[in-house]
């Protein structure tokens, strides 16, 4: 009798487990048509949400850079707490966005800073122009860090921008040896953004050999700039170079 209790148990036991499956496809063949509907909005629900992401992202982008620049290009240029927030917040609202989205938007900036060198004669407006530009690349510099090296190897000043603005907001990323580079191969705008990218690596150098290293990078950046071929030397540069070698000299 004990094993014909056990029995009916098991028995009793195998159809309850079988009966979810079974009324799942049940309720699936009864409303199939409705699910079909479902699943065919689901693309189009997907790109709502990617276009919603994307436009908040573009008015992140124009508030930080207006919020910046209207104070004027020297203060632009720097980086400042609300551009580290704007970066924040951008990587939380797009986290659930494509990378390539993100790189497409990136991309626009690269090209609209190279089209800017080529048309603008040099001056307040330009620098204006280019620093709304790299405020805005800051801004979505640390979800696209992971792709630096692509930008720190192209061909476009731009893209090399873009590279100079990861590294200034991701500091453990700087290559120093290529930002020491950057006095010799681009423009005076470049230093600067570069020296400030080197600034920020000072801020996390924690051993004296890092330190004097990067003091000698920067003396050798500053003697570069000092003797730019192309013109008077870039105050702002030198200004950020003096005192980064006498921050790292104490």
């Amino acid at each position: 009798m004990e094993e014909y209790a056990k029995l009916l148990t098991g028995i009793a036991a195998l159809v309850g487990a079988a009966a979810w499956p079974v009324a799942v496809i049940a309720i699936m063949y009864i409303f199939k048509d409705e699910l079909r509907s479902v699943l065919r909005m689901i693309p189009t629900m997907l790109d709502r949400v990617k276009k919603a992401s994307l436009a908040g992202v573009a008015l992140e982008l124009d508030r930080v850079a207006n919020a910046e620049v209207e104070t004027g290009p020297d203060k632009g240029g720097k980086i400042t707490p609300q551009q580290i927030e704007s970066a924040r917040r951008i990587a939380i609202e797009t986290r659930d966005v494509s990378p390539q989205t993100l790189l497409g938007e990136l991309d626009r900036l690269c090209l609209e800073y190279d089209s800017l060198r080529r048309t603008l004669p040099s001056g307040e407006n330009r620098t204006r122009a280019m620093t709304r530009i790299i405020v805005k690349m800051r801004a979505l510099a640390p979800s696209l860090v992971d792709f630096l090296d692509v930008y720190k190897g192209s061909g476009s000043p731009g893209s090399r921008l873009a590279a100079i603005a990861m590294m200034q907001m991701v500091p453990r990323v700087a290559d120093l040896v290529w930002l020491r580079e950057r006095f010799s191969a681009e423009q005076p705008f470049v230093f600067y953004h570069a020296a400030l990218a080197l600034q920020n690596v000072a801020n996390i150098s924690d051993t004296r050999e890092k330190r004097e290293h990067l003091r000698d990078l920067a003396r050798q950046a500053l003697t570069t700039v000092k003797n730019f071929p192309g013109g008077t030397p870039d105050q702002g540069t030198i200004e950020v170079l003096e005192a980064l070698i006498s921050s790292l000299s104490q």
